[in-house]
């Protein structure tokens, strides 16, 4: 009896330690401890996404400063892209309503593609002025 009772009480406590296990990390995918505050900046990760760059600046061995402007532009170009992610998930649902139609019309085709393009050619020109202003800095002192 003692033996049944024994392994009873040791299969509980194990079960018990399961099951919080399993509830941690289920709270910890569904956000509860901040890990999908990576993109918006929110709980754990509240310093804007610095940690996923840690490694890099390491070795470029960056001032603060530098850092945040790498950081700054990191989040700048993670919403335009999450901008732009919106916009053609948007786009994918009017083609397919207007391929879903009787007829098809060709200029308001033309017209759903010509409005994303306009915002990807915005984000290009953004890209190429964020460029060129990068060549015009003076390079960084060596040591």
């Amino acid at each position: 009896m003692s033996f049944a009772l024994g392994f009873a009480t040791a299969f509980l406590v194990l079960a018990a330690l399961f099951a919080l296990r399993v509830r941690r990390w289920r709270r910890w995918r569904r956000g509860a401890y901040g890990a999908s505050g990576m993109a918006r900046g929110e709980g754990r990760f509240a310093s804007g996404g610095r940690w996923m760059f840690r490694g890099l600046f390491a070795r470029l061995d960056t001032s603060p400063a530098q850092e945040k402007v790498l950081v700054e532009e990191a989040a700048a170009v993670r919403e335009a892209l999450a901008g732009l992610r919106a916009e053609w998930a948007a786009a994918r649902g009017e083609l397919a309503d207007l391929l879903a139609s009787v007829d098809l019309d060709a200029a308001r085709v033309d017209a759903v593609l010509a409005s994303r393009e306009a915002k990807l050619a915005e984000v290009r020109a953004r890209r190429a002025r964020r460029k060129q202003r990068e060549t015009r800095r003076p390079s960084l002192p060596a040591g």
